[in-house]
């Protein structure tokens, strides 16, 4: 995701990697390049001459996840119209009957606060879904606004585990509590995701490897 430079001496990493796979040796015809959830969608564009981006998604783990008898889980949440306007069509193929809500950040005053501007939780077993997360803040303010709106529980789904600050004000084992029933995430970045503690506590991580086999 890192293709924007903040302060100096920053590198663009999106761009260089981009460089690097599309000057691969050619083959007959452009490498694919897959890649799951991007982050920024117009990245796609950085690959040219010899690669291909060829887009894929976490998603279907999730939905084979809400499929199993025993989840609970019967609502959908998405931090922002970005994240709804890009996954919700999944979700009301896989389960039409599903409410849909969706999140998003309001200023009030000097401060920029997370409420729910569509949709109605109340009573129901939700889960948010985002491409990836790295502090939370945002996940954690859109879970709290599901609580107030009477959401009975909130679990979240992200694709990408990067946690640049660490996972544990997400962990019960750490701190007694979370603010997420279930943390499903799957293990495209495994550095972070052999660490997370999943045996009592609120993380589960999803085998990217079977849907990465289907993609070929």
């Amino acid at each position: 995701t890192m293709e924007r430079v903040t302060k100096e001496g920053q590198v663009a990493t999106a761009s260089t990697l981009a460089r690097l796979f599309s000057n691969l040796p050619r083959i007959g015809k452009p490498i694919r390049v897959a890649v799951y959830d991007l982050h920024t969608l117009q990245n796609r564009f950085y690959l040219s001459g010899n690669a291909l981006a060829s887009l894929h998604s976490g998603i279907p783990l999730l939905l084979k996840e809400l499929g199993q008898a025993t989840s609970k889980i019967d609502c959908v949440a998405f931090p922002d119209e970005g994240a709804c306007k890009r996954f919700s069509y999944i979700f009301t193929e896989a389960f039409p009957d599903w409410p849909i809500v969706i999140c998003g950040k309001v200023r009030d005053g000097e401060k920029r606060i997370v409420t729910i501007q569509d949709g109605n939780p109340e009573g129901k077993h939700c889960v948010i879904v985002d491409d990836l997360v790295q502090t939370g803040g945002t996940l954690i303010e859109c879970a709290g606004a599901l609580r107030r709106a009477g959401a009975s529980s909130v679990s979240a789904f992200v694709t990408h585990a990067v946690f640049p600050k660490g996972w544990k004000k997400f962990s019960k084992v750490e701190n007694d509590s979370s603010p997420f029933e279930t943390f499903f995430v799957t293990n495209s970045n495994p550095t972070v995701t052999d660490k997370l503690p999943q045996e009592g506590d609120v993380f589960k991580v999803l085998d990217i490897m079977p849907q990465l086999v289907r993609d070929l």
